[in-house]
């Protein structure tokens, strides 16, 4: 991030801010309240001065003179406060064409499939339904799709994967926006930046916007919001419900949130499916198991009971089935038993090539042309490989996404 910038942002807010402040004071005759807010807007445009290394004389006498007859007790004319939002921007507002530039910097290529999704058959057939219904051209006004779904659930259970597979397989363009870094990367922008995203998307369309950590700037409205996040807030409720389904175009919002107790409740109304994503059942352990594993060229040894770690009830008819019982009698996010698997692989791989390491010290002509030994996962691997990886939610946890689905999910 250019630091230099951000901080040159954070005034501009400021200062824009702080001079709506004073003529919200000014119209409640609160000359006092008003003087304040214009002085603290002074300030920043101060600071924005010496940041940029430029001059606002205009601006400044018309801010000084309406302080002046503020703290005398006299009204400032119009032409004392200007016209909102007048210089101090110094820079020129972005064109049209910068801001499809950075809206473009979101856009993600992605040969996600459904295949490559573990389990979760109700919210992928719910999804499959919608797409479907959204891209019919000929059918009633009153058969309408969902084209808003908030995916909520704890992290690692598939929601990214769920809209890369929407877009992948549709081939349609993917917009991964992660609104937790979209506030810092341009904060002084960000509304325009929104309104942008969903012009381009329209455009654009077929199109799949993927608003991923989107609590990061819903928080409820209760909280202490500043002026700028309320207004992205806003921005985004206003984008939300102007989707455009009166003509050919598709576009598809997804939502994502690991905590959707935080969401403000505008935004829940705005999605008006909201699918709680689980932890994955035994069914879709076996399928993530086997994507990492048989299905990726690794085959196992020894007995499937070799590969039982704990009594947890089940039988089990095969390595894979071993693994993913083992899986849910730990509580396993979907990115558990990945990883669980990868560590078993990895531990397969370095008991069979004993000397990878020392290959990087021979230069990358060598680790190109090393021929890699490829054995098959062993019992001793999958417990080591138990051995590394814990759960990484509690049952607490748990419990809260069922709580809240329970009250606010619409189910799958």
């Amino acid at each position: 991030m250019d630091l230099g910038q951000y901080k040159e942002d954070i005034l501009q807010e400021q200062y824009e801010e702080y001079l709506k402040k004073g003529k919200s004071h000014l119209d409640k005759e609160n000359h006092e309240k008003a003087a304040k807010a214009f002085s603290e807007s002074l300030a920043r445009l101060e600071e924005l001065e010496t940041i940029r290394d430029a001059t606002y004389p205009d601006r400044k006498d018309q801010l000084e003179s309406s302080i002046s007859k503020l703290e005398s007790g006299e009204a400032p004319s119009e032409k004392d406060l200007g016209q909102e939002g007048e210089s101090g921007s110094g820079n020129a507002e972005q064109s049209e064409e910068e801001f499809r530039e950075q809206v473009e910097s979101f856009i993600s290529q992605t040969d996600v499939t459904w295949d490559d999704i573990g389990g979760l058959d109700d919210v992928k057939s719910e999804l499959k339904r919608n797409v479907t219904l959204g891209g019919i051209s000929d059918k009633p006004d009153a058969v309408a799709a969902t084209d808003r779904v908030l995916l909520f659930g704890p992290p690692g259970t598939g929601k990214t994967l769920l809209a890369s597979a929407v877009a992948g397989s549709l081939d349609a363009t993917f917009f991964d926006v992660k609104l937790g870094g979209l506030l810092s990367k341009y904060f002084g922008e960000t509304s325009k930046q929104i309104t942008a995203l969903f012009d381009l998307a329209e455009e654009m369309s077929p199109s799949i916007v993927f608003l991923d950590e989107i609590d990061a700037l819903t928080q409820s409205r209760e909280s202490d919001l500043d002026e700028t996040s309320r207004r992205v807030l806003n921005t985004l409720l206003s984008e939300l419900d102007g989707i455009d389904k009166g003509d050919d175009n598709f576009v598809m919002v997804l939502g994502s949130t690991n905590t959707p107790w935080d969401l403000d409740h505008a935004i829940r109304r705005r999605f008006p499916r909201r699918v709680l994503i689980p932890l994955p059942d035994v069914g879709a352990a076996e399928e993530i198991v086997a994507i990492n594993t048989v299905e990726g060229g690794v085959t196992f040894e020894g007995d499937s009971a070799e590969f039982q770690l704990s009594n947890t009830g089940r039988s089990v008819g095969s390595p894979v089935e071993a693994i993913a019982s083992e899986c849910i009698h730990r509580g396993y996010t979907g990115s558990d038993v990945e990883a669980v698997c990868r560590a078993a692989v990895n531990e397969m791989i370095n008991r069979s090539n004993t000397g990878l390491a020392s290959v990087a010290d021979r230069g990358f002509d060598a680790v190109e042309e090393y021929e890699l030994s490829v054995d098959a996962v062993r019992p001793r691997d999958v417990r080591s490989a138990f051995e590394q990886t814990s759960a990484s939610l509690s049952e607490e946890s748990v419990r809260r996404f069922d709580e809240w689905d329970r009250e606010f999910g619409s189910g799958a």
